[in-house]
């Protein structure tokens, strides 16, 4: 499910700009872009996100920054430097080339600068963790938002196909006796040189409109709503049962679809197959 949180914490002469972002996915998918300061405190924060969300596509993005005239500027890493110059040294003497890096190339080096007064890193995990909350609690509430809409838009889904196929059952409880007649005129007819006896027409039409019958794929279809109904308002992840249980449904659609004589009856299957279609799509959305 989709959502979006964001946070910023002052503290002291530190600023600490947080974005959290989600998007739907099978399975829980964690990326991250750090400040080097924070990656320590990576995986704390993984476990909070994976407390509040089961699966999905989680980025989140942070920025430091300081205060100006706090004492935090930057400073070049001395050591790091001398490191880097002996590699180049290397490279030129082993590739025989003379060509030196441009000031540019020097400050795009990792970590070639550093902040000259760098806090503490028990306080800087505060403000990192607290902030991630604070995100998490705004996303939530996306996502809460979201769910809610899609929860009232298959309601309302759910409530016209129990009316479609009200539909379907009563087309075939008015139509019962024509098909049952209209089979025995069938046998009647192929079997008109053989004299056949009515009480063997009856039998052989039942079996045909037996055949036919299509009691059990509603009964079946109506007990996998009320089924959808109870785990869509459950507080569990229940997102997996509702797919199987719309497999289910779209069985006994396409049963329905493949046994009726009426015409009337497989327009609707056609409107039953267009909205669990829409269902499938926005169950995709739920965690």
């Amino acid at each position: 499910m989709t959502g979006y949180g964001k946070s910023e914490m002052h503290k002291d002469e530190l600023i600490l700009s947080l974005e959290l972002r989600t998007l739907n996915s099978r399975f829980l998918d964690f990326s991250s872009r750090l400040p080097r300061l924070l990656i320590p405190f990576e995986d704390e924060a993984l476990k909070l996100i994976k407390g509040k969300f089961i699966r999905g596509r989680v980025t989140l993005s942070v920025k430091l920054d300081y205060f100006a005239g706090s004492g935090n500027g930057m400073v070049l890493n001395q050591n790091k430097l001398i490191d880097y110059m002996q590699v180049v040294k290397e490279i030129q003497k082993t590739a025989k080339l003379k060509d030196r890096p441009t000031m540019g190339d020097m400050l795009r080096l990792p970590d070639i600068l550093t902040t000259g007064n760098e806090r503490n890193d028990a306080e800087l995990k505060v403000v990192f963790i607290d902030a991630l909350k604070s995100a998490l609690i705004q996303t939530d509430k996306v996502r809460t938002l979201e769910g809610k809409n899609i929860q009232a838009d298959l309601i309302l889904r759910l409530g016209e196909m129990v009316e479609i196929i009200n539909q379907i059952e009563k087309i075939t409880a008015d139509g019962k006796e024509d098909i049952f007649q209209k089979y025995r005129k069938k046998i009647k007819d192929l079997m008109e040189d053989l004299n056949p006896d009515e009480n063997r027409l009856y039998q052989e039409a039942a079996i045909l409109s037996e055949k036919k019958d299509i009691t059990e794929e509603i009964v079946r279809f109506n007990s996998h709503v009320d089924l959808f109904n109870e785990y869509m308002h459950s507080t569990e992840n229940e997102g997996k049962k509702l797919n199987f249980l719309l497999q289910e449904m779209s069985r006994e659609v396409n049963t329905i679809g493949s046994k009726t004589d009426f015409i009337e009856i497989n327009h609707l299957v056609v409107q039953l197959k267009d909205q669990l279609e829409k269902i499938r799509e926005q169950v995709q959305n739920i965690v």
